[in-house]
Parts: structure tokens; sequence; C-alpha cells
């Protein structure tokens, strides 16, 4: 995953949402790569005119980006509007040579709470907690955070226990919650939903299972495709989903696994967001899955 650059004009307003006249016109926004921005700044702009470069997050986009083809060869389109947070910084021309070209240091949180099915959990941490493990990028984190309290899970004599419970959301960048026996009850637990629900729209929460329930109930779901457990696809309707049958449903920032297995899965669609093919390969082998 690379960072995104959009030239503007000096001065140029950034409150809300950022949707340039363009983007009407044109249907999405032009970006570049890191050693683009110099030749799309003269492509696009007189010389001598007053620039900024927009640093943007892939990861708070809720908005497709695509390479598409142009006279200059593949270039980042985004297809939406750029929420103001997605902005990590506002730079000179000249700065943009000192600027990180690959996206590092993602936060993921694993929502844990009593009731749940651990390999759900689990299924989706190991692959992805590999990136740092296996030294892809050693920054990144994996922290498992309780929404029901420290104790999140026991059997057979042994427990996992967390150390934050319902900490803000909006310090990571990737949220996953498992499904399990406990999900249900937990869709009619208002703190939990409202915790949910604040982590913000335009970065990625993922489910397994039943998992897709509390999405639904956080108001993740509505009029996407989801999936979850197939003895409980029929609850998806009642939050507002449209649901689909399949092992993993990718709807941009908003991801849905089906049964405990498909937690593997999830795993591996999560790795290819964030690390190139060669990470994901290693990985995949390392831990002998079939791909």
């Amino acid at each position: 995953m690379r960072w995104l650059f959009h030239i503007v004009s000096e001065g140029t307003l950034l409150s809300g949402s950022y949707r340039p006249p363009s983007l009407k016109r044109e249907r999405f926004i032009h970006a570049s790569f890191k050693d683009q921005v110099e030749a799309s700044a003269r492509a696009h702009f007189p010389e001598g005119a007053r620039l900024q470069v927009l640093q943007v997050d892939p990861r708070r986009l809720d908005a497709p980006v695509r390479e598409d083809p142009t006279p200059r060869g593949p270039m980042p389109h985004i297809y939406g509007g750029i929420a103001r947070d997605a902005i990590r910084a506002v730079l000179r021309l000249d700065e943009v040579a000192a600027a990180p070209d690959e996206v590092k240091e993602t936060r993921f949180a694993f929502v844990a709470y009593e009731g749940m099915t651990l390999l759900d959990l689990v299924g989706v941490h190991d692959p992805l907690s590999r990136i740092a493990s296996m030294g892809f990028d050693p920054s990144a984190t994996f922290e498992i955070v309780g929404a029901t309290g420290p104790r999140v899970w026991t059997s057979g004599g042994a427990e996992l226990v967390v150390e934050k419970v319902r900490p803000p959301l909006d310090a990571f960048d990737v949220v996953v919650v498992p499904g399990g026996p406990g999900a249900r009850a937990l869709t009619r637990d208002r703190a939990i939903v409202d915790w949910l629900g604040a982590f913000p729209t335009n970065r990625l929460m993922a489910s397994v299972c039943t998992g897709a329930l509390l999405l639904g109930a956080a108001g993740r779901l509505m009029e996407k495709r989801a999936t979850t457990h197939h003895k409980s696809m029929g609850l998806l309707e009642t939050y507002g989903a449209v649901a689909t049958k399949g092992r993993v449903v990718d709807e941009g920032q908003t991801v849905t696994a089906g049964g405990v297995t498909c937690a593997l899965d999830l795993g591996v669609l999560l790795l290819r967001r964030y690390v190139d093919d060669a990470a994901v390969r290693s990985i995949v082998e390392q831990m002998e899955l079939l791909d």
C-alpha cells in the first residue's frame, strides 16, 4: 500500500470532505504516487503556480482507488470524496521527496468479548500479525481489546485476559470483530453498540461469522452486501444489509466473512490490502495455507 498525493492550488479550502469540481465532472479525483508528483504538477498546472500537495492516507478512504490507464501510464484515481482525516499532511512541492512512499504503522484492533469463538479472532489475527513478526513492517501493531471486560474468553482451564477495555477505536486504522454464541446478546447492549458505532466509517471494519450482526447493530451494513454464518443469514436484513453468500464479502471499508473457518480467508484478504504480493506469498507459504 502506497501513500497517495493530490496537488491543489495554495489556499484550497479543506474543511469537511474534500470534493473538488473535477469530481463531479470526471467522477474521480486525480492522485499520484510519490515518484509521479512533480510530473503531475508540470502536466496539470502552469509554470510558477503556487501549489500544495495533500498527502492522502489510503486507509482512510471510503471511496475506491483504481489505477487507470492515462497517457503517462497507470495513475491512481479516487472515485469519491476524501474525508478530512484522510489528509494526513499538506506539503510544499519541494517537501514531497522527503515524504514516505509506502504506508507503514497500520494499527489493528481485534475486539474480544465473553461468548466469542476464539478461532474467529485468532484466524484473522495470526496471518495479519505476521506482517510485524516476519519483518515486513515491524511498526504495525495488533491489539486485542475487550468489549465486555478484561476477561474475554475461558475454556478448559485457560483464559484470555486483555489490558484495555473499550478504548477509543479512532486510535486504530482497522477493527476486526469476531462472532460467537455471545454476539446476538451484545447487539442489544447499547454501550457496546455505540462504542463500535463510533469507529469512523471511512476506516476498515471487518467481521467473522456472527460478528456481522454487531457490525449491523452499529450501522455499518446499511445497503451493503454482507455475509455471516449460514444459520444467521436471515438476520442480516434486519440491519438493512443485502445478505450475500460467500466466504468473504468485500464492500471496501466494510468486509464480512462467513463461519469460523472463513477467518483465515479474511486474514489473507486483509494482508493483500496492507502488504505487497511478495509479503503475502511469504506469509501464506509460512502458514502452509492453500492460496
